[in-house]
């Protein structure tokens, strides 16, 4: 019988996983905060890894999965596991690609309509006892008149730009990673440089994973660089936004509003100033930012959708078969 270590996050029992795994593997669910608090032995004891977000999977701890054939990130992003130490042990490390698409985008959406159509402005201001809509010196938008810009188009950037032109938008991306034709097919425009697309978009909108090229993309030549009156969506990672940038552009421009899902830092750092601003309720701020605690991909279906294909991942992988969504392919040895 195979042993399935799932570190973090999750406590027993692991109904979704064992759902998957009865019979064919036991389970192992310490929920710790850090690898060093667990034994080294049960490390080493581990066929499979399922991996949340909170312990990091380093090079040392890698060296400690003695017999650990692979290791799932049980979610979409991978940058808490060292991809070239586990491909040094030949240990694949694999994802959950697709399993919150709809949801992330739902709620990239969602932040956009709470900053373009002042939602959360206009709720302030109701409840302090006023009754008024010429809510300024912001105005709410019309949409169907915007033009977004969507970097990134992979799943979720895909399902984001295709609602976007539901609400009759204009949406131009930038991918260099993405081959020639795709935006013909979807009857999107592509920016040929980030440079374009941030000149022309009315709203920006992130869906990348975190990289050492996407690693505080939005810096403050990016926000410098953006079209006056723009607004910036984030549910992709949050190291992807310099909050210091993101704090410029909000105080001086040319960022009108900004919704974030992810931040650099969770939970957000008190001590930082725009951050501090945001919980002061700062007046400068008044229905500008817009923060969610890392929910977009969260409900009840996606939770048990994530679980229920990480372990079908693992469980392919131990019982012989290729995996289906190897993260680390270029740095396997062996």
């Amino acid at each position: 019988m195979f042993t399935v270590l799932i570190p973090d996050c999750v406590d027993a029992p692991c109904v979704p996983e064992e759902d998957v795994f009865t019979g064919r593997a036991r389970i192992v669910a310490p929920h710790v905060h850090d690898a060093q608090a667990l034994d080294r032995a049960i490390w080493g004891s581990a066929d499979a890894v399922l991996a949340w977000h909170e312990v990091q999977f380093d090079a040392t701890v890698i060296d400690w999965l003695e017999r650990c054939r692979v290791i799932v990130r049980v979610g979409v992003g991978f940058d808490n596991v060292d991809l070239a130490a586990a491909g040094r042990r030949g240990i694949p490390v694999c994802n959950v690609p697709d399993y919150g698409t709809h949801d992330v985008a739902d709620h990239a959406i969602a932040l956009y309509l709470s900053i373009a159509r002042r939602i959360v402005a206009y709720d302030e201001v109701t409840r302090s006892g006023r009754w008024q809509w010429a809510c300024r010196p912001q105005l709410p938008r019309r949409i169907s008149e915007s033009t977004v810009g969507v970097i990134g188009l992979g799943r979720i950037g895909t399902a984001t730009a295709r609602r976007f032109t539901g609400f009759g938008a204009r949406v131009v991306f930038y991918d260099p990673y993405k081959e020639d034709g795709y935006d013909k097919a979807l009857s999107l425009e592509r920016a040929e440089s980030l440079q374009e697309l941030l000149a022309r978009a009315d709203a920006v909108s992130l869906h990348v994973p975190l990289t050492d090229e996407t690693r505080g993309l939005v810096s403050h030549s990016f926000v410098r660089g953006m079209k006056p009156g723009a607004l910036l969506v984030n549910t992709a990672r949050g190291k992807t936004v310099d909050l210091d940038a993101l704090d410029e552009g909000l105080r001086s421009g040319p960022i009108e509003a900004a919704a974030l899902d992810v931040l650099p830092a969770e939970p957000p750092d008190p001590t930082h100033p725009l951050i501090a601003a945001w919980r002061q309720r700062a007046p400068w701020l008044s229905g500008r930012l817009v923060i969610t605690p890392h929910v977009a991909f969260y409900n009840a279906e996606s939770l048990e959708e994530m679980r229920h294909k990480a372990a079908s991942e693992a469980l392919r992988v131990l019982e012989g078969h290729a995996p289906r969504n190897c993260v680390n392919r270029r740095y396997l040895t062996g």
